[in-house]
């Protein structure tokens, strides 16, 4: 934060609200956990990375973002209806992660969203958010680098943990920004890890390499092997259905140019 940036609150939201149980809340008020954010986005990469921190972290659910914003979705796993946007909890490694598996319902809503989350992990001494993208790009990218994009003094930090890289311009788009931004006018530490993927296709790669940076910040020892197979799944399933349409695209001009030397009869 800049130093005339140095606001303790934001603009009250004014379409959602966060309910949680109080004693819950108690358990994290006063210890400054970090909060992880995971939208839908390209790639599904804050999903999926979300998702294994929850499953792995053994994280306790604490609370729901309830929001006018969201369509008309019902999210359900093994049977049971499940809060599309939840918060969860890990006392042992001292972090939050937010996961929200259904889209908005319009982009204008971003705002208000961001100021709850912000005003909120305020309330709570939340003293770091950190957001997770994909950087959609053409293809399957060979190589998943992760980028980070924060204010400066937070990028030293965060670099001096991990193997991050910085690019030298970029536009992130969504929720995300949305949060990026409110934590510029406020005490909020704010940061997003950033990896390219095609933004059509799922990328378990890319939420992987996410969370083997976040293992160097933030301690995790997260095991990423899961996600690099079913990455490997994907792409072999993408090889074999590239080939059989290359296949029958051949058939097809075969066929073509077979018909055409043809004889005619009148």
């Amino acid at each position: 934060m800049t130093d005339f940036e140095t606001a303790s609150s934001c603009i009250p939201a004014k379409s959602s609200k966060i309910q949680f149980d109080e004693d819950n809340v108690n358990l994290v008020k006063d210890k400054h956990p970090a909060l992880i954010l995971g939208f839908l986005g390209a790639g599904l990469v804050g999903d999926i990375a979300a998702t294994e921190l929850i499953e792995q972290l053994k994280m306790e659910q604490i609370g729901v973002v309830i929001t006018e914003d969201l369509p008309a979705m019902a999210v359900f796993k093994n049977g049971i209806l499940q809060h599309p946007f939840r918060l969860y909890y890990s006392g042992e490694k001292n972090i939050l992660v937010g996961i929200c598996e259904i889209p908005f319902n319009k982009s204008d809503t971003y705002s208000d969203l961001a100021r709850l989350i912000s005003g909120w992990a305020l309330d709570i001494d939340i003293d770091e958010i950190c957001v997770i993208q994909g950087l959609s790009e053409q293809g399957l990218p060979m190589e998943h680098p992760v980028y980070v994009a924060a204010e400066k003094e937070i990028i030293d930090r965060i670099s001096e943990k991990s193997d991050t890289e910085t690019l030298p311009k970029g536009l992130i788009m969504g929720p995300e920004a949305a949060v990026l931004n409110e934590g510029l006018n406020n005490r909020l530490n704010c940061y997003a890890l950033l990896t390219p993927v095609n933004p059509s296709i799922p990328d378990p790669a890319a939420a992987a390499v996410c969370i083997e940076q976040l293992n160097k910040i933030y301690s995790l020892n997260i095991d990423t092997k899961k996600l690099h197979e079913e990455s490997d799944e994907i792409k072999q399933k993408l090889k074999e259905l590239s080939q059989k349409t290359e296949q029958q695209h051949r058939k097809m001009l075969s066929t073509s140019k077979a018909s055409e030397s043809g004889g005619m009869y009148l």
